[in-house]
């Protein structure tokens, strides 16, 4: 195609040129001598001469113009896949910061998906705090090393949003202009022409992240099982959704559920030894683990306020004893299920989380005597995580 447009621009450029030539040569000649050349005597050989090679010329113009206007090389447009931006939002996976711990299994289903020839749908789905949206990234990460085409969409509780996004990974993978045109002006339904090229467009995953009101996703009044809508399980990559929702019901029979438990021990332990090394040992982790009910979210609060060097409690050890005093406070009696009850742990995290993300002026706590203190993030001046941050959300 380069080769194409090069020879167009040179032949224009040399048929033109010979004709300039030959108009000035006439000229001069014709100065010079006060004599015509004979060949000049030919009104029809001298017009037919200057015909050609105006035709030729202009012809090469607008051939090169024509093939400027297409596709570059391989037929692809000219879009980025690096880094993808549709209304000033970037469309790149938020990056993981620590290792995914105890979720092997669930990321090598979502590998399988990838990998395979059909692609498919997976929904990644359990309550808040398990880590939802750190896993969506971790396999988003992997796929992307593996060649794959990755697009990250946050569902902000907004279906046309989500159109124009879904509209420009198609175009990003190779949806033509005309059919988005045709779209725009109503000729074509847009949803439709988005999944009619995404079924045939291979080697990509687009991860839709957050998605915890799945009835409003549209368009129309539909449900997501009835596959007619945004989210659609027969793409020729795999469309990968994190959700609240947990029932067959709302995502349909050709859907991949992954269904998020808390973490085992050992894993918890070993998020809270990731954030803070120097706490104390994988046992004094497990038994705080443990007692923050295993959710990744508490456990990533709890490592983070351990790794700071102005906290008051510095070991996993006096941080569980400062939390188990907290408890009565929290429920008003004492909880004897308080370290496996994952209500219970949330309550906890709620709690142990709320100075954090929310940056209003702190209660100063007057714990009843002789209970210590409940710990407390030391005020280190950073606002709240970003709400693309793998941690900000479950």
């Amino acid at each position: 195609m380069a080769g194409n447009r090069r020879a167009a621009r040179v032949g224009s450029a040399v048929s033109g040129s010979s004709a300039g030539i030959a108009f000035l040569v006439a000229i001069v000649t014709n100065y010079v001598t006060a004599q015509p050349p004979k060949w000049a005597e030919n009104t029809v050989l001298v017009w037919s001469v200057f015909g050609v090679l105006a035709v030729v010329s202009l012809g090469l113009f607008f051939w090169e113009r024509r093939l400027a206007a297409g596709a570059p090389d391989g037929g692809r447009p000219p879009v980025p896949l690096g880094r993808i931006a549709a209304g000033g939002h970037s469309m790149n996976p938020p990056m993981v910061s620590a290792p995914v711990r105890g979720r092997a299994a669930e990321l090598e289903r979502i590998g399988a998906l990838v990998r395979g020839p059909g692609g498919g749908m997976a929904v990644v789905c359990g309550a808040g705090g398990l880590g939802k949206t750190t896993l969506a990234a971790e396999a988003a990460a992997q796929a992307r090393a593996q060649g794959q085409v990755v697009v990250w969409i946050r569902w902000r509780d907004d279906p046309e949003r989500l159109g124009q996004d879904l509209a420009q990974a198609a175009h990003i993978l190779g949806l033509p202009e005309a059919r988005l045109e045709e779209a725009r002006t109503g000729r074509v339904s847009l949803v439709d022409a988005v999944w009619e090229h995404l079924a045939t467009a291979t080697g990509w995953l687009i991860v839709i992240d957050n998605v915890d009101t799945p009835t409003r996703v549209g368009p129309g009044s539909g449900p997501p099982a009835a596959y007619r809508g945004w989210l659609r399980p027969h793409g020729g990559g795999v469309l990968l959704v994190t959700t609240r929702d947990t029932t067959r019901q709302t995502w349909g029979p050709d859907a991949d559920l992954l269904h998020l438990q808390p973490l085992a021990d050992e894993a918890a332990g070993a998020v809270l030894l990731d954030a803070a090394p120097r706490a104390g040992t994988q046992s004094e982790a497990e038994a705080l683990a443990a007692r923050l009910g295993g959710l990744p979210l508490g456990l990533n609060a709890a490592g983070v306020y351990l790794a700071v060097p102005t906290s008051r409690h510095r070991t996993f050890t006096a941080y569980q004893h400062a939390l188990e005093a907290e408890f009565t406070d929290l429920l008003g009696a004492e909880h004897p299920a308080a370290a496996t009850d994952p209500a219970v742990a949330r309550r906890v995290v709620r709690h142990n989380l709320g100075p954090v993300a929310r940056p209003a002026p702190q209660r100063r706590l007057h714990p009843r005597p002789p209970r210590p203190p409940a710990p407390r993030p030391a005020r280190t001046g950073t606002g709240p995580p970003h709400p693309d941050h793998p941690g900000a959300r479950g």
